[in-house]
C-alpha cells in the first residue's frame, strides 16, 4: 500500500508568558506500517483545550509537561483508514487521544480509544458538548455542586466548552444561574439561548457592584473555571454552605509557575466561611462515562442543552486557533477541522 505521509505539530519551545504561533512547529513524516492489532486513524477533528497551556511549562509537576520537539497533545474524532484488529473496522469513527496530527497509528488495546455511538448529531459532538467538556460540566454539578432548587448559582468562562453546560445543568436542577464572560456578545449568547438569567462582563468596570445586585441572596454554587481576579470577586459573596466544584484555572495559566488545583482550593479553604471546594478531573468518574455521554447527547437531541462550536480550518492553524481561546476569543467549543 502506497506510503502515508504525516503532518503534525510539536511544542517549537517553552512560551515565555503568553503563548504565541512561534512557540510551536509544523513537522511531516511516514506514518509506520501497520503491525497486528493495530489501526489507522484519519482525524477529522481536533479538541483546543485551555489545560493544554500549563503542560507547554518545563517546570510543571501536577501533570506531565509536553517535551520540546514532542507533538501536541490533545483529543480528537477521527476515521479508521486502516485495520490490522478485529476490533476496529475501516469507515468506523472514532474518539480517542491522538493529539495534534493529521494520521495516527492506534492500538486495540489503547486505553482511551471508542467507537462513536450512533447519534443524528454531528460528530464534533463527542469533544464538546458530548465529549470531556460536557463530562466535567455534568461531573462537576451533580458529583460536587449538587445544586438544589432556588438556589443561586455563578458560573465563570459561562460561554466557554464547560461553563455553557454547567450552567444549563444549573438551570435545568432549578437554580438561578448567573454567568461570567468576556464581552458583551458572549452575554447576549448566555441569556438568550443558554437561558441563564443574567450574564456579567467582567471586562466592565463594577463587577462586585453587578454581581451583589444579581446575587441579593449570595452565592449558593460557584463553578469554577478561571481562578484570579473574578474569583476573589465571586468568594466575597459565597453563602455558608456553599459548594465550589474546581475544574480550571485559566486566568494562572500564562504565569509558567507549577498552578495545579490545590492554588484554589488553598484559597477557598482559607476564606473565613469556607465552601466545600475541590478540584477535579473528568477521569474520576471513568467507570461512568458510558451512561454521562448517553444522558449528553439525549439532552441535545432534545433540545434541553444548547451549545455552539468555533471552527478554524486546518491543521496548521492549530497554534493559532490555541492562541485564539487563551484569550477568550471564541464561543462555545474551540475546534479545529483537520
Amino acid at each position: 500500500m502506497k506510503s502515508i505521509n504525516n503532518s503534525s505539530i510539536v511544542l517549537n519551545r517553552h512560551p515565555q508568558g503568553k503563548a504565541c504561533v512561534e512557540d510551536f512547529r509544523l513537522v511531516n513524516q511516514p506514518v509506520a506500517s501497520l503491525k497486528p492489532g493495530e489501526f489507522l486513524v484519519e482525524n477529522i477533528w481536533l479538541s483546543i483545550d485551555p489545560y493544554t497551556r500549563p503542560r507547554l511549562n518545563p517546570n510543571i509537576t501536577y501533570v506531565e509537561p509536553i517535551k520540546l520537539e514532542h507533538l501536541i497533545q490533545g483529543e480528537t474524532v477521527g476515521r479508521v483508514i486502516q485495520s490490522k484488529s478485529p476490533k476496529y473496522q475501516v469507515g468506523q469513527l472514532v474518539f480517542a487521544f491522538t493529539g495534534w496530527q493529521k494520521y495516527c497509528v492506534l492500538n486495540e488495546h489503547d486505553f482511551m480509544v471508542y467507537v462513536l455511538p450512533d447519534t443524528t448529531l454531528p460528530e464534533s459532538v463527542f469533544l464538546g458538548v458530548a465529549g470531556t467538556p460536557g463530562r466535567a460540566a455534568y461531573f462537576g454539578i451533580n458529583k460536587i455542586a449538587k445544586p438544589k432548587p432556588g438556589e443561586t448559582m455563578v458560573v465563570s468562562a459561562a460561554t466557554g466548552a464547560v461553563g455553557s453546560v454547567a450552567g444549563q445543568l444549573g438551570k435545568i436542577a432549578g437554580c438561578k444561574v448567573i454567568g461570567i464572560a468576556g464581552t458583551e456578545e458572549k452575554c447576549r449568547y448566555a441569556v438568550e439561548t443558554l437561558g441563564f438569567d443574567s450574564c456579567l462582563n467582567y471586562n466592565c468596570k463594577g463587577l462586585a457592584k453587578a454581581l451583589a445586585h444579581e446575587c441579593p441572596d449570595g452565592v449558593d454554587v460557584y463553578f469554577e473555571n478561571v481562578g484570579g481576579r473574578v474569583s476573589a470577586i465571586v468568594a466575597r459573596y459565597l453563602n455558608q454552605g456553599a459548594r465550589v466544584p474546581i475544574c480550571g484555572s485559566a486566568a494562572l495559566y500564562d504565569e509558567g509557575q507549577d498552578v495545579d488545583g490545590n492554588t484554589l482550593s488553598q484559597f477557598y479553604s482559607s476564606l473565613p466561611n469556607a465552601p466545600e471546594s475541590r478540584f477535579f478531573l473528568v477521569t474520576e468518574w471513568f467507570n461512568e462515562y458510558t451512561n454521562s455521554i448517553e444522558w449528553l447527547i439525549k439532552a441535545v437531541e432534545s433540545g434541553q442543552l444548547h451549545y455552539r462550536e468555533t471552527i478554524t480550518q486546518g491543521l496548521e492553524q492549530a497554534p493559532q486557533a490555541f492562541i485564539d481561546l487563551l484569550e477568550s476569543k471564541h464561543i462555545g467549543k474551540q475546534l479545529v477541522r483537520v
